[in-house]
C-alpha cells in the first residue's frame, strides 16, 4: 500500500499500480452488486456507444471518496462529482489523478447550489437524501436539473410506518437504543432511534438527530458520513417518498433489488429500512 495514500472510509478503488484505496480485505466498488445494479439500469436506458455518452453528464451528488463517478467516467459519461468536505474532496482528487480520467471532475461545494452546475442526463443520489432536512425540496431541485430522458438514481433509508420503539423516542435513545446497539437484543431490524411519525413537506416521515448544535464547526468537517448544513433530517416513509417521486414530476418510478448480496446482505432493506429507486424523467417513447 502506498504510504501517500489518505485514509479511505468507504470506496474500494483499485489505483494504475495495482494498489487498492482499501486494501485487499474488501471488495473493489467496480466489482460489487452495488455498482454492478446501477450499470445494468444505465446500460437499459443509454447508448453504450462512448461517442454518445461522452456528450451525457452525470453528477454524483456527495460523492464522499468519489468511486460511483470514477465508475461512471469510466463508462465514457462526463462525470461531475460535488463534495462538501475538504478531507474527502482531497481523496477525490487524489484518484482522479492517478485514473487521469480526462472526462472526470470533482466541485467542493453544497450540494443544494447543484443549479450552479447545470442539466444533467444521470443524477446519482447514492446516501443522500436522508441527511437533508428537506427531501422533498431536493428531489424538486434535481428534477428541474435533469435534461429530458434522464435518470435519477436513488438510494436512501426511508422511515418504517410502524416501529414500536419509536413511538417512546426519549426512552428509545436513552434506554432502549443503546442496550441494543450494545448487545443486538431482538434487533432484527436496526435501531435507528427515530422521532415518532409526523409530517415535513406534506409527506409522512420521521425526524433523526445528525449531530448537536454545539458542535464545532471543525468537528462537524470531520463527520464525513453526516449531513454538512443540518443537525436533523427527515427519512420520508416509503409510500409517500414513491408518491414525492411522481409529484415532482418524474414519469416512471421503479425499485431495483439487485444492489445486495455481497457489500450489503440480502436482508439490507428490511434490516436497515433502506432501497434503490430509479425515477425516469422522460423516455415515454423508448422503444427495444
Amino acid at each position: 500500500m502506498n504510504s501517500n495514500l489518505p485514509e479511505f472510509t468507504a470506496h474500494n478503488i483499485l489505483l494504475p499500480d495495482g494498489s487498492k484505496t482499501r486494501g485487499d480485505g474488501e471488495m473493489l466498488l467496480s466489482e460489487s452488486n452495488a455498482w454492478k445494479s446501477i450499470e445494468k439500469t444505465v446500460n437499459l436506458f443509454f447508448p453504450s456507444s462512448t461517442i454518445v455518452r461522452r456528450n451525457l453528464k452525470v453528477v454524483d451528488l456527495g460523492c464522499l471518496e468519489g468511486g460511483y463517478a470514477v465508475e461512471f467516467a469510466k463508462l465514457g459519461f462526463t462525470t461531475l462529482g460535488i463534495e462538501a468536505r475538504e478531507e474527502n474532496v482531497a481523496k477525490c482528487n487524489y484518484v482522479k489523478e492517478r485514473l487521469n480520467l480526462s472526462n472526470l471532475s470533482f466541485a467542493k461545494d453544497n450540494v443544494r447550489n447543484l443549479r450552479n452546475y447545470g442539466h444533467f442526463d444521470i443524477v446519482l443520489n447514492y446516501g443522500l437524501l436522508y441527511h437533508l432536512n428537506d427531501p422533498i425540496s431536493f428531489l424538486r431541485e434535481e428534477y428541474e436539473c435533469m435534461n429530458e430522458n434522464s435518470l435519477l438514481l436513488l438510494n436512501t433509508h426511508f422511515a418504517p410506518e410502524k416501529d414500536v420503539r419509536y413511538a417512546m423516542p426519549l426512552v428509545n435513545r436513552y434506554f432502549w437504543g443503546p442496550i441494543q446497539k450494545r448487545i443486538k437484543l431482538f434487533q432484527t431490524t436496526q435501531n435507528y432511534r427515530l422521532s415518532r411519525i409526523t409530517e415535513n413537506e406534506g409527506y409522512r416521515g420521521r425526524w433523526i438527530r445528525e449531530w448537536s448544535k454545539k458542535i464545532s464547526k471543525e468537528k462537524k468537517e470531520k463527520y464525513l458520513w453526516a449531513s454538512y448544513d443540518n443537525d436533523r433530517s427527515f427519512w420520508p416513509c416509503k409510500k409517500d417518498l414513491t408518491r414525492a417521486l411522481h409529484d415532482v414530476g418524474f414519469d416512471h418510478v421503479f425499485e431495483q433489488f439487485d444492489f445486495t448480496g455481497d457489500l450489503w446482505p440480502d436482508n439490507y432493506t428490511f434490516r436497515f429500512n433502506r432501497t434503490m429507486f430509479v425515477a425516469a424523467k422522460g423516455f415515454k417513447n423508448l422503444v427495444r
